[in-house]
């Protein structure tokens, strides 16, 4: 099965986060898809281990990256569009900063377990 794009990144936000250039999301995208074969991989025993579906995964995530990098999670937005505020918690969960990485945290598993890395 084929990488997600950044149309299909796109089509999980009504705005499709128009104020990031495509460059842009399609570096956040590539990080995100990185990540899904290293950090979440399950080679390593301290990181989560992806046990959801892989391109549902790589989707939210980069979303979460998108919405990071046009600052955060929006609070509230004015009907006119002249005031909007983002939300700015401190938390140490960095997937629980959007509502993208939360369903993203859906699809891995945090336990941690004794490491054993695989090789082929």
């Amino acid at each position: 099965m084929a990488d997600p794009t950044v149309s299909d990144v796109e089509d999980l936000d009504s705005t499709g986060w128009t104020a990031l250039p495509d460059t842009k999301k399609q570096s956040l995208l590539d990080d995100a898809i990185r990540e899904a074969d290293t950090m979440y991989s399950g080679q390593y025993s301290r990181m989560p281990t992806l046990d959801g579906d892989r391109e549902i995964f790589i989707k939210n995530l980069a979303a979460h990256k998108f919405e990071l990098a046009e600052g955060g999670e929006t609070n509230s937005e004015s009907q006119t569009g002249g005031s909007t505020s983002y939300e700015t918690t401190n938390t140490d969960d960095y997937l629980t900063l959007t509502r993208f990485g939360e369903t993203a945290k859906r699809h891995i598993r945090e336990e941690q377990s004794i490491g054993i890395v695989k090789s082929y």
